[in-house]
């Protein structure tokens, strides 16, 4: 007897390896701070700032690759930002003006590269799983967390080692080759293959079928019409504003008490390995419990490590935070797919649902980490930025509770009328 394994399981390991080097460069900022202080004599805020242009330039891109997506498909335009990322990095290691980092940084591997990867990857999940689709997304966003804790030390070490040049050098040609093996495996929907989603055809998984719950499929009007979807824009930008300062900042933090570089760099990197139990986990809750529940635990456990932060001196203490607060955070991030999905079903527009609020993430994102490095200009010290960090996460707790409570479906073995869960106007 022959076993077969349904291109979906291709198509996960494919995201996640995209996820996971697609985030090398982004997900390793920290590390850049404290090298570029001290090559140049820039200032934390100047330096920043790049961090916030990419998600600036990449508001647009989202929006242009959700759409892009939804109507042409997904694999050229990730071979094509995976050609972004690989030149952007490989120009990063030439830089001697500050010009010449936003571009690099801001244009080709934060905003425009990255968007691809970000926006259509998660989507393309829900529609090859409809068995275990919380399971494939939760995997999926986990490998966002490992990208991080494997290259930020990995940066660090061959910046020390190597030189700034032939750091991005390596990584770059590394980079590069992953993204383009595995950019050519994906595929945006099992029909383009002729094939059906993982589980669609098991008679236990038809409650969750847009035909099983009548409904008719929600337009884009019809969505932005309704009051969740900005709610979940609010969040998204609200929270990303508060673990935006300490992703960007949380290695100068740590040096500036004394902690050394590459125990600095660990600390970034335990935060990213802790986020992907609960990027993993939170997609599982998600799938099951739906927002309101997964958003609120989730902003409140990104919240509450950080006062941590205030007391901060030695290198156990931000270790002890890294994995508090890693552990609480990528929760926030990665429901938003399988929340649309709940919402507006499985026939809704979702990549240019979840684009928008991407806009959101993007611009919380960008006001973050350069919030963190200007209040540190103004100050001398990053209290303000960690009170910042604070608010900002609190402020989404309001909408998180507002969102309209999951409603599960009933079990296959139910005889009642199957609805689609409600959207409050």
């Amino acid at each position: 007897m022959k076993f077969k394994i349904h291109y979906a399981w291709v198509v996960l390991f494919s995201a996640c390896a995209l996820n996971i080097a697609s985030r090398a460069d982004a997900g390793s900022f920290g590390v850049f701070v404290e090298p570029l202080v001290e090559l140049f004599g820039w200032s934390r805020g100047d330096i920043s700032f790049a961090y916030s242009l990419a998600f600036l330039v990449g508001l647009p891109a989202v929006v242009i690759m959700g759409w892009l997506g939804d109507r042409y498909g997904a694999r050229l335009l990730m071979i094509g930002a995976s050609l972004l990322i690989t030149v952007g990095t490989l120009l990063l290691g030439t830089i001697t003006e500050l010009w010449q980092f936003y571009v690099y940084y801001g244009f080709f591997v934060g905003s425009m590269g990255h968007a691809a990867f970000t926006v259509l990857l998660p989507v393309i999940l829900t529609r090859w799983f409809t068995r275990y689709m919380g399971l494939a997304v939760g995997t999926y966003w986990a490998a966002m967390g490992v990208g991080p804790m494997i290259f930020a030390p990995v940066f660090r070490w061959l910046i020390e080692t190597r030189g700034w040049e032939q750091a991005f050098v390596i990584i770059g040609l590394v980079v590069g080759g992953i993204l383009f093996a595995f950019s050519l495996l994906i595929r945006s929907s099992p029909q383009e293959m002729g094939l059906s989603a993982y589980g669609a055809d098991d008679p236990r998984e038809e409650r969750y079928s847009p035909a099983a719950t009548g409904a008719a499929p929600a337009t884009l009007r019809q969505v932005l019409a309704k009051r969740p979807i900005w709610l979940l824009v609010g969040i998204h930008h609200l929270g990303c504003v508060g673990h935006s300062v300490i992703l960007a900042h949380i290695v100068s933090m740590a040096i500036l008490k004394g902690v050394s570089g590459m125990e600095a760099a660990g600390v970034l990197s335990t935060i990213a390995g802790a986020s992907a139990v609960s990027r993993f986990a939170s997609a599982i809750l998600a799938a099951r419990f739906g927002g309101r529940t997964l958003l609120t635990l989730a902003l409140i456990g990104q919240c509450a490590p950080m006062f941590i932060l205030f007391f901060a001196n030695d290198a156990w203490a931000f270790y002890l935070f890294a994995l508090i607060f890693g552990l609480c955070y990528g929760g926030e991030m990665v429901g938003f797919p399988i929340i649309n999905r709940q919402l507006f079903g499985a026939a809704a527009p979702l990549g240019t649902i979840y684009s928008f609020q991407m806009v959101g993430a993007g611009t919380g994102m960008a006001l973050g980490g350069w919030l963190g490095g200007m209040l540190f200009d103004v100050s001398g010290a990053y209290t303000w930025s960690t009170v910042t960090a604070i608010l900002t996460t609190c402020l989404g707790l309001p909408l998180a509770l507002a969102l309209p409570r999951h409603r599960r479906p009933p079990s296959s073995g139910a005889k009642a009328v199957l609805r689609p869960v409600r959207v409050a106007g």
